[in-house]
């Protein structure tokens, strides 16, 4: 049956991530957040309500609707994704709701004691349904699925380090050295965590969408081994860090794998870019490569971040999140909305009807708008945190907020087939943020 093989909360994932990103950018600005500004409670509040709200929700969703696709087989728990996606939300409100309590809002302690317990069962949840699918011994030897299994690794490590400093934040008797967490905490969440899982997921996806070969070549080979070297000087860094000796040798040295391992990510996408099928590219597709140059761009500045710290740390992180993630997600995020929309709408009419083809659920100029106006916005904030103009940062959240918008209006529309002539919609259509169970059932005329 069409449409049997949908995750049934894999919009669900997806919708609750849009709404994070709308409310860390609202947020960011109301705080009147700029350059300098990112030890502040309500900084930290917001940075978190972006990556873990917007960004994981969004790659956790995504890796459980793609692993199947990854490893060709389905997933042994699914009914497991609505209780992870319940408690990676849940632990994200109460860890940001907690960042406020360290500015003096002493109720809303206790949340954030309880939000890594909250968020590793989540963690930990995802994990369950998806680690059976990759660790099978017929899939090891796919770079894909490797990529992925180190992102959970990074996970791990992102969810230690994040629990260690809260612990240290909370006044427990257990602390550690937070200049030497905090970096390893972006390191392990930005790098090993949501890359190595965009690196793994790009694979297929740009494949699929640019009717490329599949066929992985040596650059692929040995993106696969610098991601593993990398992931073990991280995980070393974390053992010295956390014995209280000094772990910035390793994280130095870490920059080079990791500058190695993004030029040869971006040479393998070359390569299937330069043997693709479909001339004409797509919005997801041609806006996906301004993702990758932000890619370029917050790797170039990651030695430069690693040791000067100030400026160039945050303009390669806001680079990595904002430029490198969030535009990569937000162009492919319409597309795969837009064929998940489909699939449970139109595929099961096939043969008993004329239906429309993807491209004509969603707006070509409409996203390439939204698109065109966050990468600009991206690319102003990097510039303002480089040369720590509070104005242009302001202007720049007040650009990706709107871009934002725009595409959540977007995904909606797309939901709701409003691109479409009235006589062409199904009179009733599936909820907005999750799959029906039946799709026949929803899609008849």
């Amino acid at each position: 049956m069409p449409g049997k093989s949908l995750s049934p909360w894999t919009l669900g994932w997806f919708g609750s991530a849009v709404i994070f990103l709308l409310l860390a950018l609202v947020l960011a600005f109301v705080c009147d957040l700029g350059p300098g500004d990112w030890a502040r409670p309500q900084a930290l509040a917001v940075v978190h309500l972006f990556t873990l709200g917007w960004l994981a929700q969004v790659m956790l969703g995504a890796l459980v609707q793609f692993v199947p696709v990854l490893t060709a087989y389905p997933l042994p728990r699914p009914a497991l994704a609505l209780p992870a996606l319940l408690a990676t939300g849940a632990g994200t409100l109460a860890l940001s709701a907690g960042f406020l309590g360290l500015d003096g809002h002493t109720g809303m302690q206790v949340l954030f004691r309880i939000a890594p317990l909250v968020l590793g069962c989540g963690f930990a949840l995802v994990a369950v349904m998806i680690l059976p699918s990759l660790a099978r011994k017929a899939n090891l030897h796919l770079i894909e699925v490797r990529m992925v299994l180190i992102a959970l690794a990074g996970l791990a490590g992102l969810w230690t380090t994040g629990g260690a400093m809260v612990l240290t934040l909370g006044g427990a008797s257990l602390t550690v050295d937070l200049a030497q967490m905090l970096p390893l905490h972006m390191l392990f969440g930005i790098g090993a965590f949501l890359s190595f899982a965009a690196f793994g997921v790009s694979y297929k996806l740009f494949a699929m969408f640019l009717l490329a070969p599949e066929t992985a070549g040596w650059q692929r080979r040995w993106v696969g081994g610098l991601a593993a070297v990398c992931a073990v000087l991280m995980l070393a860094a974390l053992a010295v860090a956390l014995s209280g000796a000094f772990a910035a040798p390793i994280r130095l040295a870490l920059s080079l794998p990791a500058l190695a391992l993004c030029g040869l990510y971006l040479d393998d996408i070359r390569r299937l870019w330069r043997n693709r099928r479909r001339p004409a590219l797509e919005p997801n597709m041609a806006w996906s490569r301004v993702a990758l140059v932000f890619l370029g761009l917050s790797a170039a500045l990651l030695p430069l971040a690693q040791w000067q710290g100030g400026r160039m740390a945050e303009a390669a992180v806001f680079a990595a999140l904002v430029g490198w993630l969030s535009t990569l997600t937000l162009s492919q995020l319409i597309r795969i909305t837009s064929f998940l929309t489909w699939i449970q709408v139109f595929a099961p009419l096939i043969g008993r009807r004329k239906v429309p083809v993807v491209q004509q659920i969603s707006d070509r100029v409409t996203a390439s708008r939204a698109l065109a106006l966050w990468s600009a916005s991206t690319g102003l904030g990097v510039a303002s945190l480089l040369f720590g103009s509070h104005i242009a940062f302001r202007l720049a959240l007040a650009g990706l907020f709107l871009a934002a918008a725009a595409i959540a209006r977007e995904l909606v529309a797309i939901r709701k087939l409003w691109h479409l002539p009235v006589a062409d919609r199904p009179p009733c259509l599936p909820p907005i943020i999750r799959p029906s169970v039946h799709p026949l059932s929803v899609a008849e005329p």
